[in-house]
């Protein structure tokens, strides 16, 4: 295969799993919001269905770790690609100036703006920049505790 062919090849990689990713992670959005909704709905006093929230509480806590793992996959898929896309970029007589990577080198340069942010402010996270892994992974835990918290409720209602 030539230069150009791995490039396109490492390029529409990228793209399947960027896509893929966020697919997924908006998949995992609304089956969390629906598994919340109903272990919510459970507390309600004129609704004693407390197994059915313990089977959400359950079902929330096992998709929130099944996805997070699934996420993890697909990160490390995205950051090979990413990883042959800087090859590539690092073959370019594109010139960097005083270490910065030129600006048409996108991934790479990506990496040393977000990198230069963070360094700035390292204290104020409101100010820093985070990854995708980062925000994702956020939402993983809130869901997966909230589903812990739901679930201890239920069973402190049943004893």
């Amino acid at each position: 295969m030539t230069d150009d062919e791995l490039r396109k090849q490492a390029w529409d990689f990228f793209q399947m799993q960027a896509g893929q990713r966020l697919a997924t992670f908006n998949f995992y959005i609304a089956i969390s919001s629906l598994l919340s909704t109903g272990l919510v709905a459970t507390f309600k006093n004129e609704i004693d269905l407390p197994y059915v929230g313990i089977a959400f509480g359950l079902l929330l806590i096992l998709f929130s770790f099944i996805f997070w793992k699934l996420d993890q996959r697909n990160s490390d898929l995205i950051k090979g690609a990413e990883a042959s896309l800087k090859f590539f970029e690092a073959k370019a007589t594109l010139e960097d100036a005083d270490g910065v990577p030129h600006v048409a080198k996108r991934f790479t340069r990506e990496e040393f703006d977000t990198r230069r942010k963070n360094d700035q402010d390292p204290w104020l996270f409101w100010k820093k920049h985070y990854s995708y892994s980062q925000c994702f992974n956020y939402v993983f835990i809130i869901f997966g505790f909230g589903g812990f918290v739901g679930l201890g409720f239920l069973i402190a209602k049943l004893t």
